[in-house]
């Protein structure tokens, strides 16, 4: 006997039976989607809101705020390039600070690869100057440098390397004023007998004048030593970490954050120098660099 009872057909072979066209069902996604931007964005606003009401109220919780932004800062270049920007923006800085060494394309020294010697530019100071505004007769330097057992070498010794530095914003200038004494690289020792390599930069300047961070930063130490005297290293992020020795005053604390240009110390005669200058010494990772491709060196020619 055949089976009477009737076929079910679900809604959708009714539908295409019906109008003899199959109906696609909607899509969701270009909603989703909209409505996930709308939520982000009011997110962001409210985030924003809320930094602002605390940057104006002040307080404890916006200080406790603040000292974490910063320990997170330093453990990421970038988010501390963005720090330095925001800094400046609200005081409504330069970010320039100074000249861009790269962009002039000339360099403060060039190495002969025949001799090994370092010969000065046409901008480098001659020996014999003296430095400015200190009145005396030979150029102030000093500083830790490393011993040579050569006198001529084409490569840097261990703990120093001759490979150019690139920073993506420009410095602050650390002085006003002043004029290059010594360059980074192989030297005759100022203050002992032979040749040795110096691990900074010395700019000549007159005792009490104020010393700058060029970029934003966090203070990791101030001490004195028999060489650098009086001196303050200020953490960059990175692995970058800015020494400026033989000062005459510290004016910053240990973990004190520190904006681009502030006034962080003053130079002096501190430690192992002829003279009052500013010595200035930056590392990445432990490693000295030239300093010249990174301070602003035009406005000390």
């Amino acid at each position: 006997m055949p089976d009477e009872r009737p076929y079910r057909t679900s809604p959708r072979h009714d539908r295409e039976n019906r109008s003899g066209t199959r109906k696609e069902p909607r899509s969701g996604g270009q909603r989703t989607g909209a409505q996930l931007i709308a939520v982000q964005s009011i997110s962001c606003v409210v985030i924003i809101l809320i930094a602002l009401v605390m940057r104006f109220a002040g307080g404890e919780a916006f200080q406790q705020l603040r000292q974490s932004f910063n320990e997170s800062v330093m453990d990421n270049s970038i988010m501390a390039t963005l720090a330095a920007l925001i800094e400046s923006g609200t005081k409504g800085g330069d970010l320039s600070g100074g000249t861009d060494p790269s962009a002039s394309g000339t360099a403060p020294t060039s190495t002969d690869p025949t001799t090994g010697e370092t010969e000065p530019s046409a901008t480098e100071p001659q020996a014999t100057e003296p430095a400015s505004g200190t009145g005396t007769a030979a150029p102030a330097m000093g500083g830790k440098d490393i011993e040579v057992n050569e006198k001529k070498v084409l490569y840097a010794p261990e703990g120093a390397t001759f490979a150019h530095l690139r920073i993506n914003q420009a410095a602050k200038a650390p002085l006003p004023s002043g004029k290059i004494t010594s360059w980074f690289g192989y030297r005759e020792n100022p203050t002992k007998e032979g040749e040795g390599f110096h691990l900074g930069l010395d700019i000549g300047a007159d005792t009490g004048t104020s010393i700058s961070s060029m970029f934003f930063g966090v203070v990791t130490e101030t001490g004195e030593s028999e060489s650098y005297g009086n001196y303050i290293k200020i953490s960059h992020g990175g692995g970058i970490e800015v020494m400026y020795a033989h000062c005459s005053q510290i004016l910053a604390a240990k973990d004190a954050v520190i904006r681009a240009g502030e006034t962080v110390a003053r130079v002096g005669s501190t430690g192992d120098t002829t003279g009052p200058h500013l010595h200035v010494e930056i590392r990445l990772n432990g490693t000295a660099y030239d300093p010249a491709d990174v301070v602003p060196i035009n406005l000390y020619a």
